[in-house]
């Protein structure tokens, strides 16, 4: 099974990640670039990034606004810090590549996951995000 982000990010990068067949090694590039540059926007720390990069959850309020950041970076989460489904599928076209099974699955999970009831807090909403998308993943054998 190949491994996936969770969080978190981004809503369909991190549901999108867990389906077998999209390139891990790009995801991941562009994901640690985007965490990185968010890192100090938000004054999280080198703990808060490793635990994103190992699917963890946030040990520190810096580290759910690390998520909640990389989150918004790639558009999957609204300046009301909700998801954003639009971006959300298209991403999941895009990790997916079309392949009608992962994607009818990556839909399922993020629009499972964007009914949710999260925080007003943009950052306790990317955890609550993050951990749905996790244990989503977890439930379809993903995981």
């Amino acid at each position: 099974m190949q491994r996936s982000w969770m969080l978190f990010v981004s809503m369909v990068l991190l549901c999108a990640s867990s389906v077998r067949g999209f390139d891990e090694k790009d995801a991941m590039a562009k994901m640690m670039e985007t965490s990185e540059a968010c890192v100090g926007k938000v004054g999280a720390n080198d703990v808060d990034l490793q635990e994103l990069i190992k699917k963890q959850p946030a040990s520190t309020y810096e580290g759910k606004c690390l998520r909640a950041c990389v989150m918004k970076s790639f558009g999957l989460l609204s300046e009301s810090g909700k998801l954003d489904t639009g971006a959300a599928h298209e991403k999941a076209k895009q990790y997916t590549g079309n392949d009608p099974a992962k994607l009818k699955l990556s839909l399922e999970i993020g629009d499972t996951c964007a009914a949710i009831s999260v925080p007003e807090d943009h950052c306790e909403a990317a955890e609550a995000y993050g951990t749905c998308f996790k244990g989503e993943a977890i439930k379809h054998g993903l995981m």
